[in-house]
């Protein structure tokens, strides 16, 4: 898989690396959203990030056909990053664009779905929000997308698990992910019911509320393993 370029810093609330696009995950971080293709604005929130929280940043970057990396936890001078930024977004926009995954994400909680939605594009991840389970029945008619995220509680306590039978009905190949807070509302363990699974016929159930980290993973894992 070829490495692309990108900047990212590192969140010591999050205990992890993050990029633009997940900044807004940042405790410190309160901010719009980020054109990762431009250098000045993300000049602006990444030095404001910088200066707030004291990360460290690591930035890498095509150089002469060759990948560079650099971590650096001290930019006093906007220049500087600004240089930086401008090889970064310079390096992105020469690299080959390839078909995105399309991702069908579908949550009746706006914050999430705004959230989890720039999450995903941010990785590259095609999305299509919508906020209800019907709507995501009728996105399938006009776009098949490869992989479906449903909550399980939207028009209906059990509309997750119903949607997602109908789902499988009619593409049995196309994973599937639930995503329920009923755990943590009841005390019941949702995401190690196997029964569950079996009868709605999805590939995870996970609970909410999940990280982003964990959520990025669990679907990555999964298209790797339905490609």
């Amino acid at each position: 898989m070829e490495k692309k370029p990108f900047i990212q810093v590192y969140c010591p609330e999050l205990q992890s690396m993050i990029r633009p696009g997940e900044w807004a995950m940042c405790p410190y971080f309160s901010g719009g959203k980020v054109d990762g293709s431009s250098t000045e604005d993300v000049l602006k929130q990444i030095f404001r990030c910088h200066v707030q929280c004291g990360c460290e940043i690591q930035y890498q970057y095509y150089k002469d056909k060759a990948l560079v990396t650099t971590n650096t936890k001290v930019i006093d001078d906007p220049e500087v990053l600004r240089e930086i930024i401008a090889k970064v977004v310079e390096s992105q926009n020469k690299q080959t664009t390839v078909k995105s995954t399309t991702v069908l994400l579908a949550d009746d909680d706006p914050d999430f779905l705004d959230m989890h939605s720039a999450v995903l594009r941010h990785k590259g991840y095609e999305v299509i929000a919508v906020d209800s389970g019907a709507a995501a029945l009728k996105q399938l008619t006009d776009k098949k997308p490869d992989l479906v995220i449903l909550d399980v509680m939207m028009e209906r306590f059990d509309t997750g698990f119903t949607t997602c039978k109908e789902i499988k009905e009619i593409y049995p190949d196309l994973p599937v992910i639930l995503l329920t807070s009923i755990g943590a509302q009841t005390g019941l363990e949702f995401s190690s019911n196997e029964d569950v699974l079996k009868i709605t016929g999805a590939n995870l159930l996970l609970d909410k509320p999940i990280s982003p980290k964990l959520f990025l993973q669990q679907i990555e894992d999964l298209i790797q393993i339905n490609r």
